[in-house]
């Protein structure tokens, strides 16, 4: 099914002409992982004039070196291309690992013509080895050469334990926007991603797109949790060429659409998932108060392996509203699953039966609402459950 879905997105790209203007795509093997790896793993993003750049990173404390330098050139606010690899995240890599990543962008902005500062690193992979920048750099000219409008080549190239390339687009009048992610395990907010890259050849001013997308994230990749864990290289960088008018707020709920479906699709094709779970909760005093208790929920290995089991153990969920840390009456907490009464005033509801609540979690999508007061507040989080295939890819990983 994942696989389906990349098919298809790919083919509306194909039939739409939906490349923003001024951008090529190139991705080749550079054996980065390892020299007997034989997919993809090296991509670059390249622009025929200066963009305006954008990005939020990781809040991590360990921050891979890609992140550091991305930070850094997030804030001067422009870029002629983008250089990405899986096989290696580059992080816990010291002093070499920024050398190495300064390295990989000056070989690439050799070939471009441009200057090694215009070309932002991102990297995913493994933690704590050294780039192998020697069977990196020897590639360059070849990555470059390759540039075409092929954007699915890049989608691919930065894939690691994925299971389909991630592309949406939308048209905004005469522009478009197009985004990239990778991601399917080290999933948590602050920002989850991973990795992901949004285009568009709308015009735009740096402070327009900075405002779009701190807003955009609080409720999509902030909004998503697959395990709890925060990566070291979460990255998700917007850039615009300029090229094309667009209407200010069809260009914002464009931009908001694309990276939502991101979002949504790096939960559904998390490791080892076999249920896309969205989780609803209101009645708190603030939307943040609610984002608490939904993360709370989301993240409990407990609720998360009854997903899996498809048992009705709905106790799993009210003790992790509890213990959330926010102030609640427990009183008045109600539950509802797949639209089945299971909690009313923080008790098993009248209707509620095993087997009811059983059948509805067989299900492939489950919704579950919450509502713990009289507030205003609510948010919304998509997460999975938590299967045996979780456990073995990563216990696996290096091996």
């Amino acid at each position: 099914m994942p696989l389906r879905i990349g098919q298809e997105i790919q083919a509306v790209l194909r039939g739409r002409g939906m490349i923003p203007k001024g951008f090529s795509f190139s991705a080749i093997n550079a054996g980065i992982k390892s020299p007997d790896y034989t997919g993809l793993d090296l991509g670059l993003i390249a622009s025929s004039s200066e963009c305006v750049l954008s990005g939020v990173f990781t809040r991590n404390l360990v921050k891979a070196a890609p992140v550091v330098i991305g930070m850094e050139q997030v804030k001067r606010g422009s870029v002629r291309a983008v250089l990405a690899n899986a096989g290696n995240a580059n992080a816990c890599t010291g002093n070499v690992g920024l050398a190495h990543a300064r390295a990989m962008m000056e070989a690439v902005a050799k070939e471009l013509g441009i200057e090694p500062g215009d070309v932002v690193p991102m990297s995913t992979g493994t933690i704590g080895v050294s780039m192998p920048t020697e069977r990196i750099i020897p590639e360059m000219p070849r990555l470059v050469k390759g540039l075409s409008q092929d954007a699915e080549s890049f989608a691919r190239a930065i894939m690691t334990t994925d299971t389909f390339p991630k592309m949406v687009s939308r048209r905004v009048g005469e522009a478009c926007v197009l985004g990239f992610a990778k991601g399917a395990g080290m999933i948590a907010p602050n920002m989850a991603t991973t990795l992901a890259v949004v285009l568009t050849d709308a015009i735009i001013t740096k402070q327009q797109l900075d405002i779009i997308i701190k807003k955009t994230i609080t409720y999509t990749f902030n909004a998503i949790t697959i395990d709890g864990d925060m990566s070291t290289n979460d990255t998700l960088l917007a850039l615009s060429s300029g090229l094309v008018k667009a209407d200010a707020y069809e260009l914002d709920r464009a931009m908001d659409e694309v990276i939502g479906e991101l979002a949504r699709m790096i939960v559904k094709d998390g490791e080892g998932a076999t249920k896309f779970v969205t989780i609803k909760v209101a009645g708190t005093e603030n939307d943040r108060d609610a984002r608490t208790v939904a993360m709370a929920v989301a993240n409990s290995p407990l609720v998360k392996t009854a997903l899996f089991g498809a048992d009705p153990n709905w106790g799993r969920i009210v003790a992790a509203v509890g213990y959330a840390g926010v102030d609640i009456d427990p009183r008045e907490i109600a539950v509802k699953i797949q639209g089945l009464d299971v909690v009313d005033s923080g008790l098993q509801a009248k209707a509620f039966t095993e087997d009811s609540l059983h059948r509805a979690l067989l299900e492939n999508e489950i919704t579950m609402e919450i509502t713990v007061g009289p507030g205003q507040g609510c948010f919304t989080v998509w997460t999975t459950d938590l299967s045996y295939k979780y456990v073995e890819i990563n216990a696996q990983y290096r091996t």
